[in-house]
């Protein structure tokens, strides 16, 4: 299946190394599983906005010793 253009990103594997769950970080971001799975996939390329969300959600589970993740790195395409 094609990706529409849709351009990569780094979320899953972000995901991963958290050790969150799709459904975690759905309910740390407030967004749904299916907008996360879909922009793991590269199958949707969300607003601005909820892309902000799932970054503030991945954070959420950063440790406070931790450096926080940056959009860039999740989303190294997009402009800011």
């Amino acid at each position: 299946m094609d990706n529409l253009g849709i351009k990569e990103n780094g979320l899953k594997r972000i995901r991963i190394e958290l050790g969150l769950t799709i459904t975690a970080l759905s309910r740390l971001a407030n967004v749904s599983t299916k907008v996360i799975s879909q922009t793991e996939r590269m199958l949707a390329d969300p607003t601005r906005v909820t892309k902000s969300k799932i970054i503030k959600g991945l954070n959420e589970a950063v440790s406070s010793d931790e450096a926080k993740i940056e959009f860039g790195r999740v989303f190294p395409n997009d402009d800011l």
